[in-house]
């Protein structure tokens, strides 16, 4: 059962909404221990200074910034307090803004935001931002730090996404690598391909879909070691070619992605459904025809009696 990370307020105007911050992501990762592999023993790390290797006790350490090198302002912990956010139990509101305003590379963690003990304002509110599709974007403190966050409605509830600052975001005017691509020439030709293989490609997104193969494969070899099994490592993967030609990549994708389409199971049963619907109108030409021969005969032979 999760548990809340965060309890406090949603404050707007004189509005205040009880809520609870429940994590939305749980990340799943895979993590080792360093042993000594003569006895199995885990590895422990020791504080050591740089200059002759020996251990410094924890009442030595201090907190310090370089502001070159090996230069260093030592400042004490007495000093960042006044600074430390006040932890305050309410996200302030102060701005609502369109969603599409805000640049997805600016989104950090995401919570669930359940209400408190009286559910009607939550709703009130969710509703409204919903209808309006409007974000929220506030402030709050947790653990000692300041966050700004994004707050949208979906479905009926609050889901909030904290925030990277301006200045956090790297400017992609600094990277080499992104500047001139408006110069670089393609032909329609080229972008109407490139916009086939794009279509030939398009599906509703599912998520499940994409799973972490590297850590399922990882934890299946410690399953299989753990039980005492050996472990037969598969072979690598042959590394794909260098692609050359761009038109005929892209032509052999969109080729490749029709003929993936074409083996789709629904495509195989209408693909099934059309060629027996063909067969059987095949066999009702062949009836009809026979019908018309045989009563063509019929005729033919009246006529000899009758002469």
């Amino acid at each position: 059962m999760p548990r809340p990370v965060w309890t406090g307020t949603i404050s707007f105007g004189l509005v205040a909404i009880p809520v609870k911050l429940f994590h939305a992501v749980r990340k799943q990762s895979v993590s080792f221990n360093q042993l000594d592999d003569r006895t199995m023993a885990r590895i422990k790390y020791r504080k050591v200074s740089a200059k002759d290797g020996e251990e410094v006790p924890d009442e030595h350490i201090v907190k310090g910034y370089e502001v070159s090198k090996e230069r260093y302002v030592v400042v004490d912990p007495d000093e960042l307090e006044p600074f430390i956010p006040a932890a305050t139990k309410t996200v302030d509101l102060e701005e609502f803004v369109d969603l599409d305003e805000i640049d997805p590379v600016f989104y950090d963690n995401a919570y669930y935001v359940a209400p408190g003990a009286n559910p009607k304002p939550y709703a009130l509110l969710a509703r409204a931002m919903e209808e309006s599709n409007k974000v929220a974007i506030g402030r709050f403190v947790m653990r000692n730090k300041q966050y700004t966050a994004a707050i949208r409605a979906e479905e009926g509830r609050l889901i909030m996404s904290t925030l990277a600052y301006a200045d956090e975001v790297l400017d992609p005017a600094t990277i080499d690598e992104l500047q001139d691509l408006d110069e670089i020439e393609v032909s329609a030709k080229e972008v109407a391909m490139a916009e086939s293989l794009v279509d030939s490609l398009t599906a509703a997104f599912d998520p499940a879909k994409y799973r972490d193969e590297y850590r399922e494969q990882v934890l299946d070899l410690i399953q299989i070691k753990a039980s005492g099994q050996e472990f037969e490592v598969p072979e690598a993967a042959e590394e794909k070619p260098n692609v050359v030609d761009l038109m005929a990549a892209l032509e052999a994708s969109v080729a490749k992605a029709k003929e993936s389409r074409g083996r789709h199971p629904s495509t195989a049963k209408k693909s099934g459904s059309t060629k027996k619907k063909a067969a059987t109108k095949k066999k009702a030409a062949a009836k009809k025809a026979t019908g018309q021969s045989a009563k063509k005969a019929a005729k033919k032979s009246a006529a000899k009696k009758s002469a």
